[in-house]
């Protein structure tokens, strides 16, 4: 197999800089070659660095200038500029990276206009981003200001590289692999959707449709709202350090898992399924409040404060959602297995799989897309650890159902059924699909 490098990583960004320019302003400044060369290789060797035992993660957002503006406003985004600036090296960035958290700051990368290789690209800074931006990617907000319209580098893992203009995802390097995430959004999650659909149709009688919006809007943002829900508790999860299991069913399936459950949960209201309900009709609301302002055009004052008013009151109902989607992924940390269905209902947790360990399982290991028609190779089940082989075996022997598997190290595997195959797809892409919150909700 070819193994990608950062040169590579560098060729791919270069390629698609112009195409995720929008309609209304141009791309942002990109480094000349060899220093955009410079910069990857650098922030690659440093991610292969330790900290004190631990592995380097941060956030570099690279610029010509110290000032840079949010995504798609004018507005500033806050800076603490060094007096002295330093050249970039691993070094420099080993040093700063521990003061400098990647879930609300970026470390400043001033790379100079002119092209002349040997003109020194600096840090100059750091700059003060917010947890918005870290929380949206991340799947636990559906509302975030903008990200800084800049070349931004999220350094995750050891070789892990994922590159950003402004709030887009460009490309990612991982495992040695280039990851075109153009193609990616909700198609690394096909193979789940009918699972999904069906919890959205459990769901649907409790929500009620904006009015004067295209239904195929209102379905596909009801649709990326629901896998974002369980992928933020897949996320949570991984940040927990800890690993876990997530049993994902269609609503009914539950009953023909294979487990003994140590914690069930009682009927009731789901508190998740409650406040996404919650969520999904405030945001509704809103949408249909502003549709009607646009069809009269009016923009009177009175208009404008009722908006506010709304989008208060959506962003209450996100941060809500948000916070019992972590309470739900705090199940995880049990011993065994958290059963959720996909209309976001809790049946227990603490689920361990009862099957016949002695009998021999084979997966089919999923290579690219889901849906491509290459041949997948046949896996072993005893080439897995004891989480991967419960998952594996449990999604064999029950319909409906899919499993995501986080380990400690933070790579999360996905197991479901096609065909009467069971397939796995290794370091499947937890982050945000379509960062949604952004153009629904600003």
């Amino acid at each position: 197999m070819d193994f990608a490098f950062p040169e590579d990583l560098a060729r791919q960004i270069a390629k698609r800089w112009q195409s995720f320019a929008s309609k209304r302003n141009s791309a942002p400044p990109l480094p000349a070659p060899a220093h955009l060369r410079h910069i990857l290789g650098t922030s690659f060797f440093t991610s292969l660095e330790r900290e004190e035992g631990r592995p380097l993660r941060f956030v570099l957002c690279c610029s010509p200038d110290l000032d840079i503006v949010r995504d798609g406003f004018g507005e500033t985004v806050p800076v603490v500029p060094l007096a002295v600036p330093r050249p970039i090296s691993i070094e420099a960035i080993r040093a700063l990276a521990p003061a400098v958290s990647p879930t609300n700051a970026a470390i400043l990368v001033r790379f100079p206009r002119d092209p002349n290789p040997a003109a020194p690209c600096e840090i100059a800074g750091v700059l003060h981003v917010g947890e918005h931006v870290a929380r949206a990617r991340s799947g636990r907000s559906f509302y975030y200001r903008p990200a800084p319209f800049a070349l931004t580098i999220e350094v995750c893992d050891p070789g892990e590289l994922h590159v950003y203009q402004g709030g887009a995802k460009v490309v990612s390097l991982r495992a040695g692999r280039l990851h075109d995430l153009i193609a990616y959004s909700e198609l690394e999650f096909l193979p789940i959707s009918q699972i999904l659909m069906d919890g959205e149709r459990a769901l649907r009688a409790r929500i009620v449709g904006p009015e004067h919006e295209p239904s195929r809007e209102t379905s596909d943002f009801e649709w990326t709202a629901l896998l974002n829900t369980v992928l933020c508790i897949v996320n949570t999860v991984r940040a927990s350090g800890h690993g876990g299991t997530v049993l994902l069913t269609a609503p009914g399936a539950e009953t023909s898992l294979p487990v003994q459950t140590k914690f069930a949960v009682g009927e009731h209201r789901s508190v998740l399924g409650e406040r996404f309900v919650e969520f999904l009709n405030a945001r509704h609301v809103l949408t249909s409040a502003r549709l009607f302002q646009r069809r009269r055009d009016a923009g009177a004052a009175g208009v404008d404060t009722a908006h506010s008013h709304l989008q208060n009151a959506a962003f209450a109902a996100e941060e809500s959602l948000a916070d019992a989607a972590e309470l739900v992924a705090g199940m995880a940390a049990v011993d065994g297995a958290l059963i959720l269905t996909s209309d976001l209902r809790v049946p227990g947790f603490g689920a361990e799989i009862v099957l016949d360990t002695a009998k021999p399982v084979v997966a089919h290991e999923v290579i690219g897309h889901a849906q491509s028609p290459a041949a997948w190779p046949a896996v072993d089940s005893e080439s897995f650890g004891m989480r991967h082989r419960s998952a594996l075996r449990c999604v064999g022997v029950t319909d409906h159902t899919a499993a995501f598997v986080i380990s400690q190290d933070g790579h999360v595997s996905l197991f479901w059924k096609q065909d009467g195959r069971i397939l796995l797809k290794r370091d499947v892409s937890t982050a945000n699909p379509n960062m949604i919150g952004r153009s629904h909700l600003q």
